[in-house]
């Protein structure tokens, strides 16, 4: 043998005639014949130009060589097995199928591309995704793979589920662009707010829950007057100038026509966590995995 490259093939040969310590198990193991296996070890120690075994009354006994040349050798079964159970994730992958709950702000921040990109992808997998406040997605939980809320403790009694931190941000208010506090440099005090028509979400949001609290963490309990589901519905009130809103600052609202956004002081803490099974599908770890990677790239741009 002339090459200056091995051939694995050679190597997964010897792997299975050092362990077996016989030519005639090894052959039967392999599905060939003993002259077979005997010429393609002839072949390797060649190559090699060392001794592979020594003949015994059992069989074969390894040189310290073709001991050398085993260990090479189940580094590529090692190789080819982790191959080959990527190949079957991968064939999961593209016969399985996807179900994701999310609240509004979830679903319209974080998802869009992480879903576009996950399709590309993984073309063969069926992703269904229904939008809904985050208290609803919670109690969905068990027609989803993952679920993805405005609550960081969201989780209670719930032992086969797990919940993630996806992204820390805070709550802004919302107002038409033609709102006199657009002037003001200084973030708005909840009070001056409290005093305001506001726009509320649903009971259910995870918006409104981060927001009523901390009204009331200021002593101020403010009325309900306006309670519409849905970010677009809220966004199209102020818009009319029906009232003061909130949206998740990831929400891009202040970018859009008749309407801006404002801070708050205190700042409204806000975040975004997905909630998964403690063993979750093939679909489920890969949609993550993507999600996840973007997350962090769009952290560190």
């Amino acid at each position: 043998m002339t090459s200056e490259k091995p051939d694995p093939v050679l190597l997964l040969i010897w792997a299975q005639a050092a362990r077996s310590g016989n030519l005639h198990a090894a052959a039967d193991l392999l599905f060939m014949t003993q002259p077979a296996v005997s010429h393609r070890l002839k072949q390797l120690q060649e190559w090699v130009g060392e001794p592979l075994y020594r003949r015994n009354r059992r069989g074969i006994e390894p040189s310290e060589t073709g001991l050398w040349l085993l260990r090479i050798a189940e580094q590529i079964e090692a190789a080819l097995a982790e191959a080959r159970a990527l190949r079957g994730d991968t064939q999961e992958l593209l016969r399985g199928s996807l179900a994701l709950v999310a609240s509004h702000s979830n679903a319209e921040t974080l998802l869009p591309r992480a879903i576009t990109d996950f399709r590309a992808r993984y073309p063969g997998v069926a992703l269904r995704l229904v939008t809904t406040n985050s208290r609803r997605a919670i109690s969905m939980r068990d027609q989803a793979d993952l679920v993805f809320v405005e609550d960081d403790a969201a989780l209670s009694g719930a032992t086969d589920w797990t919940q993630e931190t996806l992204v820390e941000t805070e709550i802004v208010a919302l107002v038409p662009d033609r709102h006199p506090w657009l002037g003001r440099s200084e973030p708005l005090s909840l009070s001056s707010l409290a005093e305001e028509t506001l726009v509320w979400r649903e009971e259910g949001s995870g918006v409104r829950n981060h927001v009523m609290q901390a009204f009331q963490k200021q002593g101020i309990y403010p009325e309900i007057r306006y309670e519409l589901s849905g970010l677009a519905a809220v966004r199209d009130a102020v818009r009319c100038g029906l009232g003061v809103g909130f949206v998740s600052a990831l929400n891009g609202a202040g970018q859009r026509p008749g309407i801006a956004t404002l801070t708050t002081t205190p700042v409204i803490r806000h975040k975004l966590s997905v909630l998964h099974r403690r063993a979750p599908s093939h679909s489920a770890k890969a949609f993550l995995a993507l999600l996840q990677h973007m997350v962090t790239r769009e952290k560190a741009g």
